[in-house]
């Protein structure tokens, strides 16, 4: 027994030991990495002056942000504790550090092995936010804590909360209480009712998840969370919190100086690189440079409220350098620019005609039979509700013709023209397996910046890369990041100048006309998403581009008038930018290979086109400079061929195919051409089981 209690002694003393050691030790710790620090009063009180600085592409400082605050006595009782409740429900009875909440994130965190549950206060979010650097180690920690406690003894509760929700982040650019209630709702946070005060406190969280704008459903659901809390902590009655929870979100957003929705997509992307939150970034010395124009977009701005019978609707305009891939101006609110909408035709040549140029299965001068179809129950009609014949591609892209778009995709399959997509920035979700992808069919849609990055795709030659807002940051006047401006080569050089060439032609004499007054190229796509059973229309796009600048227009509401459409006002706004743009200097040419015809002719595949093409009478050609003319059609083993040539009223068999083995896309070269002079071509086509006799069309081209 003695010895028994000999050793629980020995025990004792050595724990006692070890865990005074370890108070000594971590008592230690604490001092010596909180040694010298101290708090800067000075910069606490003018936390409302944000540290960090925007600069556009002239070096000039952008200021978008607005600065008002409140007074904490203006709030009202259930304002603050909606916060309190949401953040630090024990505020008003710690010394800056609640104890019991640290106690109960360690035990929670050592149950579920992770770190992912923190205990700040609201003084030290305040501390963290405006004094330390975003480092995550034990000292910054620790010298949160003793400046907490330091906060806590040389200012009262109530100025502690005032500076805390004068400066905290919102979302959509806005800083402090005041300002997120003036944008939001249209008042002053003095006059929010419970409900709104929960539903700005559930923001501050995570301003892009619970984005009260763009995600409503997610900040409701975040309200009614913190409603129930400060329910729970009897701030608020069962009578307030039922009428809370059953109050609608009335937004009546409050249009800010030119441009919060850049300000905010600035924000987010310093905040992705430096991998910091938004809270964080606000109180760095730091400074974003960008190749923003803001001379530019304020002439967009007054450009777009020129038209006032468009005041009703949203529109939302995009400029992107493609040299450098940066977004050079910016307009439109929030939602507008941010959330996916149907892309209606302009999906075409991302999703159809590139990748099937890509496969070599089409080639501009392709002709496809623009006709009724029904594809397993799918029949679509054109705009125009007209069939059209044998069209070329090129007269199919430039008109955006509907069917035969449909039928390509068919041809090249579903997942191939969606990879194909996806390597230009265009996402798909599970449901977007169907032709009416074609037409822009989607299950939610891209946003307008995406279709920006992908028509920038073709004007750089078939290289990609996301575009940004910023190109370097400094710290304490030192360089922390670059924007890296290499592009990932997705599609062949051929296949980008040949879908440049024919949007060419839709700015001189497609859909996109309105352009085909200027003394440069630009190369155009439109697109228009009608309402269903209506004859109006809900989105109109046009995207138009430059060898130096991609431009998107957008106009988008549920019940836009059809006059409204994609080769109307989106269209005569592009033009009307693209003036601003090359004001003094105009851009230089497309530079297509000298060596495209050549590739065009060298990967036409002589496979599927049948499919496309639909006729064994239908001949199609390319007429190239430096070649002979030649000759493409679809020859069936059914039948033989004669090849005639017409030329000054001389006709005359120049080849004849018969005893053909197997269907076969035919293609020939008339190589007893005469230098510089025009021929007739058609094809005599006859039956080899009843000797019937019939004719292609005839084409008309110049031999050089």
């Amino acid at each position: 027994m003695k010895k028994i209690r000999k050793i629980s002694k020995i025990i004792f003393i050595s724990l006692a030991i070890v865990f005074s050691l370890t108070i000594i030790s971590a008592v230690s710790f604490y001092h010596i990495s909180t040694h010298g620090i101290t708090l800067d009063t000075e910069k606490l009180n003018n936390v409302a002056n944000k540290t960090f600085k925007i600069y556009d592409k002239f070096q000039e400082e952008i200021n978008l942000k607005n600065k008002a605050t409140v007074d904490i006595n203006e709030l009202s009782a259930n304002t603050k504790n909606a916060f309190i409740s949401a953040e630090d429900k024990r505020f008003y009875s710690h010394n800056g550090v609640d104890y019991i909440r640290v106690g109960g994130a360690l035990l929670s965190n050592l149950k579920s092995k992770s770190f992912s549950e923190g205990a700040s206060t609201i003084s030290q979010q305040l501390i963290k936010n405006t004094l330390l650097s975003n480092e995550k180690t034990i000292k910054r920690k620790l010298k949160e804590v003793k400046l907490a406690r330091a906060l806590e003894k040389n200012y009262s509760k109530d100025k502690i909360l005032e500076m805390y929700l004068n400066n905290i982040y919102f979302g959509n650019g806005n800083y402090g209480i005041e300002n997120a209630s003036i944008y939001y709702f249209g008042k002053s946070a003095k006059n929010l009712t419970t409900a709104e005060s929960a539903l700005l406190a559930g923001t501050i969280n995570a301003p892009n998840i619970y984005n009260i704008q763009n995600n409503t459903e997610k900040a409701i659901e975040r309200r009614n969370l913190i409603l129930n809390l400060m329910k729970s902590q009897n701030k608020i009655s069962n009578e307030e919190y039922e009428k809370s929870i059953n109050e609608s979100v009335n937004l009546n957003i409050t249009k800010v100086p030119n441009n919060n929705y850049m300000f905010n997509e600035i924000l987010e992307e310093a905040c992705n690189i430096l991998n910091i939150t938004e809270n964080e970034l606000n109180y760095k010395d730091i400074e974003i440079f960008t190749n923003y124009d803001s001379t530019l977009s304020n002439n967009i701005s007054e450009l777009a409220n020129k038209y006032k019978n468009l005041s009703d609707y949203n529109i939302a305009s995009i400029v992107i350098d493609n040299e450098t891939n940066t977004i050079i101006a910016v307009y439109g609110n929030s939602k507008t620019l941010s959330s996916k909408k149907q892309p209606g035709s302009t999906i075409k040549p991302i999703l159809v005609y590139a990748p099937a140029l890509e496969e070599n299965l089409i080639t501009p001068t392709t002709k496809i039979l623009d006709e009724e179809i029904n594809i397993n129950g799918y029949s679509p009609a054109n705009a125009d509700n007209k069939f059209h014949g044998f069209v070329t591609v090129r007269e199919c892209l430039k008109n955006s013709y509907n069917i035969p778009s449909v039928k390509l995709l068919n041809e090249l399959g579903v997942e191939t023209g969606k990879n194909f997509a996806s390597k230009l920035g265009i996402n798909f979700s599970e449901n977007d397996n169907h032709l009416a992808l074609s037409l822009g069919g989607f299950s939610s849609g891209t946003t307008l910046k995406q279709l920006a990055d992908a028509y920038s795709t073709f004007a750089n030659s078939g290289y990609f890369s996301p575009s940004k807002y910023i190109t370097k940051i400094k710290l304490n006047d030192k360089i922390i990041y670059s924007k890296n401006n290499s592009k990932n080569k997705v599609m062949k050089e051929s296949t980008a100048n040949q879908i440049t060439d024919m949007l060419i032609d839709t700015s001189k004499s497609g859909t996109a006309k309105k352009l085909k007054n200027f003394n440069y190229q630009i190369a155009s796509k439109t697109g228009t998403v009608g309402k269903s059973n209506s004859t109006n229309n809900t989105d109109a796009y046009s995207i138009s581009y430059t060898s130096n600048h991609t431009v998107i227009t957008y106009i988008g509401d549920e019940n836009l008038p059809k006059n409204i459409s994609g080769s109307s006002y989106p269209t005569e706004i592009n033009k009307e930018i693209f003036k601003k743009l090359y004001s003094s200097k105009k851009p230089k040419n497309f530079e297509i290979s000298k060596n495209l015809n050549q590739e065009i002719l060298n990967n036409l595949k002589t496979t599927s086109v049948s499919k496309i093409e639909l006729s064994t009478k239908n001949l199609t050609a390319l007429n190239l400079e430096n070649r002979k003319p030649i000759l493409m059609f679809f020859a069936s083993k059914n039948n033989t061929y004669n090849i005639i040539r017409k030329h000054k009223n001389k006709e005359e068999i120049i080849s004849s195919l018969n005893n053909l083995k197997n269907d076969k896309y035919i293609k020939f070269e008339d190589i007893s051409a005469k230098n510089n002079e025009i021929y007739e071509y058609f094809i005599e086509i006859c039956e080899k089981s009843t000797t019937k006799k019939y004719y292609s069309n005839s084409i008309k081209l110049k031999s050089f």
